[in-house]
């Protein structure tokens, strides 16, 4: 598992999640301020202490070495070094793999011919005898353990992480020591052969190849984990230390086999050298195969248990054990479910949604279309594709990924050509299996093209089989109408009687069902709803919770709302169906079919294909609920790049119940507060193509650099923090002096989402031609916009109270190439001497410096003052999580902090919001782990606008 971890650290993120805590403008106690990123110093220390004290005893009492297993292990640690060199001589690609090549390659060979023994003598035979060859092993991957640290220390240090190197490595050695001295090597020596698929795996990683996915899984299934669990429960009546231990390693096993399942079956749609049904049949046949194991290992142990008092906890307990095993492959199930079926079902060309769940109603209210509107919507299920041509638009283009969506929206343009109004509704009303096959082959497969037509050959059960619950959504709306139907609402929807009292058990029981949020992550992805979408209300799911049933208790029942009306009956009404579906419309249809253009792509694609100046009106749906702020940047910025900028019109639909990304709130479009009819979405929006707005710049970058720490790095700056945090002069520029470029590397993970900040919450699509980083410290957050501040040509004024950190400034920009467009200032904000050198900007920054500075109102106010009319203000810093503030974490939380002058404060936020002078343009609030701690503080991004 640690190498498999080192082969994921070797290609981190293209985006950098995290940056330093640049340093504070006023110190009215400067001491806080060379102490202040640390807020780990001297709680750290003082649990290391007693860390280091407990592992020195334990050591004393079960390690003791003999002058030959001395000399065994010096031998080894100088093979490896000779080893290491030796490869680093033949210049292959990956030498952060070299001594795991090795040691792996030793000890599967040792492994396989103890595995024979163990297999040719049985279990008991096989772990009672030691040899002198089984305690040398031992020693050997000792050796590897320690010469891999030291030499990944020199050499690769960033890749010998923390959780799977160091701690990985030291619980190995304590093993190996425990075993040593209990004479139990032969424990190991048949547990070697869990070696072969890291020694497969090293051998294509040192050669920088693709690793074979499938023999490595298939071996590691067998290795890591059937045969670990079969072998841990042998061990446990010799050893009850060995067994939790190897529960422990067994639990690590389980996480690595979940990520190769769930990155094999990502690339079903890609590599066709196994179906995609035999992946399916190969994962559940392991999930299969190991939970019987699993249980019958586990049934073994507890019949041998003696039938005394501690006989019924014992059993308990591995009963829990395996209990809780079980919920762990059914995790691996439900990720890899969630994690691919949107996916998967788009690259196997299977239908995803068999009717469009967008009210289109709403968008006439608002979008106005008008003869010579050129329309970019996302194709569905066709809906409303062809309810906007209704309305008379001069193009539509339908724009969908997935193949199978556009299949359904063109066999349904042939059907407006070529059909009777009967008969079109028969179909697509009534999924009428036998008028399907009547008119598919006589006139509808000629107006088809090739794909579209082999298509619909293969998939005509989907009208036999009632297309109404074809498709995924399809089949979620018949498992969630099940209760509905049982409880005698089909025949109330049918004929439109309102439900009475509370609806029966069987109605509240459904209400029920949709109040449990841990059930939306198994049903949503039926419905093509990515758990990204999800986590836009993981803050607030209740919102949902209540918008459900009122849906289930209102919204059905309204007029002509054939939303849930055909999920639940089962069909359309011709008085109760989309609009394309009514017969007055149709024959306009006809007249108008040729209007829509259907293109294979996104969004963004479709919008370039038509041309500058082409689109008026881009209607997006949700799509964009799933995105990352930079799949949105480069998206939105090809459609407002191709739309008419005077008649252009925006619109959007999302799941959350805000705004849900920074880009998009530059947009400044407005809230459409209208009733639709299904209730899905808690919010929609519509905007012009805003002014000034430079769509080019969302497409900028930034340098992509990331400063990494080894585990060494971060154990010296958290020594250099607890070193200042206790001493009683605290000399500041020498803190960050000694620091050089770990502080950045440190800091990265301690203080995220500043790109999040200066790459997508800063409005760069203004152009802002002056920005003022107050507290800038080493100039971290340049970095992420080395591209938006050629592009625009901003000038940087970099301002900072120490010296140490401004030096380190001037070298990062002299190495960005920016030394013309910067300008480094070295003191207080607040000093009118300071503020006298600093002309008002277009943008001011402050990040991770507010929760440092005592008098933070007089700092805020002289950034405020900064900001031209109409500029922006961009902070990110700490603060106490909305709505828990009271909450025993929060306080904890404070609390740590603040030992190192850092000052979680709410009044901050408040302050922002109460200034009539900034409207707030962006405001969001997240959790981040504290690195070697389980704390998760709440950290907040602010974009506010000074008003003109």
């Amino acid at each position: 598992s640690r190498a498999n971890a080192r082969h994921q650290q070797r290609d981190p993120p293209a985006k950098p999640s995290g940056t330093s805590l640049e340093g504070p403008v006023e110190f009215v106690r400067p001491p806080s301020r060379g102490s202040a990123p640390a807020s780990i110093g001297p709680p750290i220390a003082m649990v290391a202490q007693v860390a280091m004290e407990q592992f020195t005893r334990f050591v004393e009492e079960n390690v003791r070495f003999s002058q030959e297993d001395f000399a065994i292990l010096g031998l080894n640690m100088v093979g490896c070094a000779f080893f290491y060199y030796f490869m680093l001589l033949l210049k292959l690609p990956d030498h952060s793999w070299y001594l795991t090549l090795y040691s792996s390659g030793v000890t599967s060979f040792f492994g396989v011919y103890f595995f024979y023994h163990l297999v040719k003598d049985g279990f008991a035979a096989a772990l009672s005898n030691e040899q002198d060859i089984t305690r040398y092993l031992a020693i050997f991957f000792i050796g590897y353990c320690i010469m891999d640290l030291s030499l990944g220390t020199l050499h690769y240090g960033s890749l010998v992480t923390y959780d799977d190197g160091w701690v990985h490595h030291f619980l190995y050695i304590v093993i190996l020591a425990y075993l040593l001295h209990n004479n139990m090597t032969p424990l190991f020596a048949v547990a070697l052969v869990e070696e072969l698929p890291i020694v497969l795996l090293s051998i294509f990683e040192v050669q920088d190849k693709r690793r074979p996915s499938l023999l490595f899984g298939v071996l590691y299934y067998v290795t890591r984990v059937v045969f670990h669990t079969v072998l841990i429960y042998k061990a446990y009546p010799m050893s009850r230390f060995v067994f939790v231990g190897g529960l422990g390693l067994l639990l690590w096993h389980v996480e690595v086999f979940q990520g190769w399942v769930r990155g094999y079956l990502m690339r079903s749609h890609a590599r066709q050298r196994m179906s995609f049904r035999a992946k399916l049949t190969l994962m559940f046949t392991m999930l299969i195969s190991q939970i019987g194991t699993h249980a019958f290992v586990a049934y073994e142990v507890i019949e041998n248990l003696p039938r005394d008092a501690n006989y019924a906890p014992m059993a308990l307990l591995h009963g829990l054990v395996f209990v809780y095993f079980l919920y762990r492959f059914g995790v691996v199930v439900l990720d890899v479910y969630t994690q691919n079926f949107i996916m998967t079902s788009i690259g196997r060309k299977k239908i995803i949604y068999n009717i469009s769940w967008e009210d289109p109603a709403i968008d006439h209210t608002v979008m106005h279309m008008k003869e010579d509107d050129v329309v970019l919507t996302i194709s569905s299920a066709g809906c409303n594709v062809l309810d906007y041509l209704c309305e008379g638009p001069k193009k539509i283009i339908a724009v969908d990924m997935n193949w199978a969506q556009l299949h359904v929206l063109e066999l349904k343009l042939a059907g407006i050509r070529c059909l009777t109004w009967k008969q079109f509704f028969a179909i697509w009303g009534r999924s009428d299996f036998k008028v399907f096959t009547e008119v598919y082959k006589s006139k509808l497969r000629p107006l088809l093209a090739k794909e579209t037509a082999e298509f619909w050959d293969q998939n005509t059960h989907l009208f036999r089989d009632n297309f109404m619950y074809a498709g995924t959504s399809g089949l979620m709306a018949k498992i969630l109408c099940m209760p509905l139907i049982w409880s005698g609402v089909r025949e109330k929807v049918r004929n439109r009687t309102p439900i009475e009292g509370k609806g029966g058990i069987l109605f509240q029981l459904t209400l029920k069902i949709c109040s449990i949020t841990s059930l939306w992550s198994v049903f949503a992805p039926l419905g093509g709803v990515p758990l990204e979408q999800l986590n836009l209300l993981s803050r607030n799911p209740q919102v949902f919770v209540e918008r459900l049933v009122e849906v289930l208790t209102t919204r059905i029942w309204k007029p002509n709302n054939y939303f849930y009306y055909g999920y639940i009956v089962g069909e359309f009404a011709p008085d109760c169906c989309p609009r394309y579906l009514e017969e007055k419309n149709f024959a306009i249809m006809k007249q108008r079919v040729d209007r829509v253009k259907v293109f294979h792509g996104t969004w963004a694609q479709g919008a370039e294909a038509e041309g500058p100046g082409s689109i008026t009106i881009a209607s997006l749906l949700d799509s964009m609920d799933w995105m990352p702020p930079t799949m949105i940047a480069e998206n939105i910025s090809k459609v407002i790049a191709n739309m008419d900028r005077k008649k252009g019109r925006i619109f959007w639909r999302s799941f959350a119940d805000r705004v849900h990304s920074p880009v998009l709130a530059h947009i400044k479009a407005d809230l459409v507060d209208t009733y639709d009819r299904v209730g899905w979405y808690l919010t929609q929006f519509i905007g012009p193509v805003p002014e000034p707005y430079d769509p080019a710049m969302l497409e900028c970058t930034g340098t992509d650099s990331r400063p990494v720490n080894s585990f060494l790095d971060d154990v010296a700056v958290m020594a250099a923090m607890a070193k200042q945090g206790l001493a009683s002069k605290k000399d500041v520029r020498a803190f960050y002096k000694s620091q050089g470029k770990r502080y950045d590397g440190f800091r990265e993970a301690l203080l995220p989402g500043r790109d999040l900040l200066m790459q997508h919450a800063v409005p760069w699509v203004k152009t802002p031609k002056t920005w003022i980083s107050v507290g800038c410290g080493t100039a971290r957050d340049i970095e992420f916009v080395t591209g938006h501040v050629k592009a625009a040509g901003t000038k940087v004024i970099l301002v900072d109270l120490s010296d140490a950190l401004l030096d380190m400034a001037r070298q990062r920009v002299i190495d960005l190439g920016l030394q013309t467009q910067v300008q480094l200032v070295e003191g207080d904000i607040n000093d009118p001497k300071i503020r006298k050198q600093l002309p008002e900007a277009d943008l001011v920054t402050c990040s991770y410096c507010l929760t440092m500075i005592p008098k933070w109102k007089d700092a805020l106010k002289s950034m405020l003052d900064l900001v031209k009319p109409g500029g922006n203000l961009a902070l990110i810093d700490f603060v106490t999580r909305e709505g828990r503030e009271s909450n025993w974490d929060q306080k904890l939380y404070k609390w740590w902090f603040a030992m190192d002058g850092v000052y979680f404060n709410r009044e901050h936020v408040d302050w922002l919001r109460a200034q009539k002078s900034l409207s707030t343009i962006w405001y969001s609030e997240e959790e981040s782990r504290v690195p070697y701690t389980p704390y998760y503080p709440t950290h907040y991004l602010y974009v506010g606008e000074k008003a003109k």
